[in-house]
């Protein structure tokens, strides 16, 4: 049986934290261009998305930087899993206002 690569699993949790804030970059800008010239609502929710999606890609970064080489599961934190999931439902709830609306 081999041992695990320790050095590889933060970069695979990293990349798969960049996935799911490009995920949310889509989301923001699809609110944003449904709400361009329609709807005011619609556009705010676009731009409220895109900036926590910078900042949820920003923060996973910064927090990968902090402790590369260092703790190896800190991307995967009890803390950091439900900002995300908060993030997540907060722009799920911004897509189905947005198709309510439409």
């Amino acid at each position: 049986m081999s041992t695990p690569d320790p050095g590889r699993q933060p970069e695979r949790t990293l990349l798969a934290w960049r996935r799911t804030a490009l995920g949310l970059i889509a989301n923001g800008a699809l609110l944003l261009a449904s709400g361009h010239g329609s709807s005011q609502v619609r556009t705010g929710l676009g731009i409220v998305v895109l900036v926590l999606s910078l900042g949820c890609w920003t923060a996973v970064s910064a927090v990968y930087r902090r402790t590369k080489g260092g703790a190896v599961h800190a991307l995967g934190h009890q803390h950091v899993l439900r900002v995300a999931a908060g993030l997540v439902l907060v722009v799920g709830l911004f897509d189905l206002y947005a198709v309510i609306t439409r």
